[in-house]
C-alpha cells in the first residue's frame, strides 16, 4: 500500500525524541532511504515515574496504550496517536507484533514518539498563538496534492485506514503541520544568515567531505502506478506521452512541475548529484548509461520515472564554486537545528508536562 505524502514536519519536531530510528526525507523511488539513530532521551522533571501519581487511563480495546498517555498544560496527549507513529516507525520492518519486539526497544519507541507528539503540542501552541495558524485554503491545496497522487478516493482512503487515518484525521493534522511549519519559518529559518565566509572557512577546514566517486545530476518526472491493471497502463501511457514531449524540446523543468508526483517536482525534477550506489537500481542503471541531455523512461516499484541526465562529474574534489549552494545551505540548516533546539528547550521548560504512562518503562498490551 501507497504511503500517504505528507507535508514535511519541522526538524525540530524529530530532533529531540530520543533513541529512535526516524526515517529521513527521500525522493520515491529514486534515492535509497537512510536512518537516523537519535542518542538519548531527556525526561522533564514533571514526569511522573513508574509508581508515581500520575493516573493512568485505561486502553481501548485492541490498543497498546491507555487512551490519555501524557498532558501539556493539562491538554490531552491521545494513546491513539502514539500508537499510529509507533506502528509507522514498525512499517518498514514488516509491522512486527508489539509483544515479540524487545523490552527495551518497545520502550525506546515509546517515549521517542511521545516526544514527538509533545514538542509538536508546544509549537503548534505558539505557531496559534503567534497569529500563524494554517488557513482553510493552504490545507486544502495540501490535500489535492495528496489525493492526486491516488488513482481514486477509495485507493486513498485506504491508504490512509492503513496508516490509522481518515480522511477527517488528516486535515486536523495538515492544520497543525502546516501552521508549525509556519511558525518555523517565519521565527527561525527567515532570521538564519550565514555569510560567504562561513562558507569558505568550512570547506577549508573539512576537504575530505568534499572528495567524491563520479557523479551523474539527474532530474526525473514520477508517475506514481496503481493499484489495479487498468491504473498502471494509464499511468504507463501518461509516462510515455510526457517522455516525447520532453524529447520535441518541451522544458523538462516546467513538465516535472507540472506532472511529476515526487517531492522534487517544486525544483523541476532535480535531485542532484549522486553516486550509482545512492540510487535506486533501476534508477542508476538509467542515469549512468545516458549521455548528459538524454532521457529515457523506466519503470521502479513506484511506478515510471523520466529520467535526464543534465551532468556529469569526474571523481576528485568538488571545488567550493561547484558545493557553495549545497554547503551555504547544510549550514542554514546547522544553525537552523541549533535555533530549534533552543526553541523546544523553552517551550518545554515554561509547560507543565504530564507523563501518564510508566516513564522509560516497556509497555505491553
Amino acid at each position: 500500500m501507497k504511503q500517504i505524502y505528507m507535508t514535511a514536519v519541522p526538524y525540530l519536531l524529530l530532533a529531540f525524541s530520543g533513541c529512535f530510528l526516524i526515517q529521513t526525507a527521500v525522493q520515491a523511488g529514486v534515492v535509497s532511504p537512510e536512518a537516523a539513530a537519535v542518542a538519548s532521551i531527556h525526561q522533564e522533571n514533571s514526569q511522573a515515574d513508574a509508581t508515581g501519581t500520575a493516573e493512568v487511563a485505561q486502553p481501548a480495546p485492541g490498543s497498546i496504550f491507555p487512551a490519555v498517555v501524557a498532558k501539556v498544560d493539562g491538554e490531552s496527549i491521545f494513546g491513539r496517536n502514539l500508537e499510529i507513529l509507533v506502528r509507522r516507525e514498525l512499517a518498514p520492518i514488516g509491522n512486527p507484533e508489539w509483544k515479540d519486539l524487545r523490552e527495551d526497544y518497545r520502550g525506546q519507541l515509546t517515549l521517542a514518539a511521545l516526544n514527538i507528539l509533545i514538542n509538536s503540542e508546544l509549537v503548534y501552541r505558539e505557531a496559534i498563538a503567534s497569529g500563524m495558524a494554517a488557513t482553510d485554503e493552504e490545507v486544502k491545496a495540501e490535500i489535492k496534492k495528496i489525493s492526486d497522487s491516488f488513482g481514486s478516493d477509495a485507493e486513498m482512503n485506504a491508504a490512509l485506514a492503513e496508516q490509522m487515518m481518515d480522511r477527517e484525521s488528516l486535515e486536523e493534522d495538515l492544520y497543525r503541520r502546516l501552521a508549525a511549519n509556519k511558525y518555523v519559518e517565519n521565527k527561525i529559518v527567515k532570521n538564519i544568515v550565514v555569510t560567504p565566509e562561513e562558507v569558505a572557512k568550512y570547506y577549508a577546514e573539512n576537504p575530505n567531505e568534499f572528495q567524491h566517486p563520479d557523479m551523474v545530476r539527474t532530474s526525473h518526472i514520477l508517475i506514481l502506478s496503481g493499484e489495479t491493471s487498468a491504473q498502471n497502463t494509464l499511468a504507463k501511457q501518461r509516462a510515455e506521452s510526457l517522455l516525447e514531449r520532453v524529447k520535441k524540446g518541451e522544458d523538462f523543468a516546467k513538465l516535472a512541475k507540472e506532472h511529476s508526483m515526487d517531492p522534487s517536482a517544486s525544483r523541476g525534477g532535480d535531485i542532484g548529484y549522486n553516486t550509482k550506489e545512492q540510487l535506486t537500481p533501476e534508477f542508476g542503471e538509467a542515469a549512468y548509461s545516458l549521455a548528459v541531455g538524454d532521457a529515457k523512461l523506466i519503470k521502479s516499484q513506484y511506478g515510471y520515472h523520466i529520467v535526464k541526465v543534465t551532468d556529469k562529474k569526474e571523481a576528485g574534489m568538488s571545488t567550493l564554486e561547484e558545493i557553495n549552494d549545497q554547503l551555504k545551505a547544510f549550514l542554514v540548516n546547522q544553525k537552523s537545528q541549533a535555533e530549534q533546539a533552543k526553541l523546544i528547550n523553552q517551550l518545554r521548560e515554561k509547560s507543565n508536562i504530564e507523563i501518564l504512562i510508566p516513564a522509560g518503562q516497556p509497555l505491553t498490551p
